[in-house]
């Protein structure tokens, strides 16, 4: 896939052979990113990835020939839900499922990243930091690993669409404040 997508983080826990969890919690603010914004995801951002029966992967640290699961085959079972994307991965019986079943069980590994395409977002700067919400996004890819982060190349997206955000927003922001500085 040549397209570039975002890769954001959250937790796994085991369960009876079976990886289960919340890959994001709707309206949950991130980390500060690049110290400069948080963001969040609205409810139901990934509703129309899922709907349209796109094969979405599971893997293990975002490394493609190491595939845990996936929708078309029914071992990665994904859902919207009041609370966010909720999933339920099987992975396969082999060394690379069982060692992850292990050392998840184990605590070694918490946590959960997911790899996506943003559709529609919207940005507050009247807030500090300024906040992005993703209101609509593909969803490429969920990943089990051992160092949930931001990469730092993957973040540099949502910072090019921050400074797009902020040159749309300017001509609007200046017609606002000549507004009140002549009290309209």
């Amino acid at each position: 896939m040549n397209k570039e997508f975002e890769i954001r983080s959250a937790d796994v826990q085991a369960e009876n052979k079976k990886l289960i969890g919340y890959v994001v919690k709707w309206n949950s603010p991130s980390e500060l990113l690049w110290g400069e914004f948080s963001e969040r995801f609205a409810p139901n951002a990934f509703a129309e990835s899922l709907a349209s029966g796109s094969d979405i992967r599971a893997l293990f640290e975002h490394d493609p020939s190491k595939l845990l699961g996936r929708t078309k085959a029914n071992t990665l079972k994904l859902e919207e839900d009041k609370i966010g994307l909720r999933f339920e991965l099987t992975p396969p019986d082999t060394t690379l499922g069982r060692d992850l079943l292990v050392s998840v069980e184990r605590g070694d590994i918490s946590g959960m990243s997911f790899g996506f395409l943003v559709k529609s977002e919207q940005w507050d700067f009247d807030v500090t930091p300024c906040q992005r919400t993703i209101k609509n996004a593909e969803l490429v890819e969920i990943t089990v690993t051992s160092i949930p982060a931001y990469p730092e190349s993957n973040i540099q997206i949502a910072k090019r669409s921050m400074e797009q955000a902020k040159i749309k927003q300017k001509p609007t922001a200046l017609l606002h404040r000549w507004a009140e500085l002549a009290g309209l």
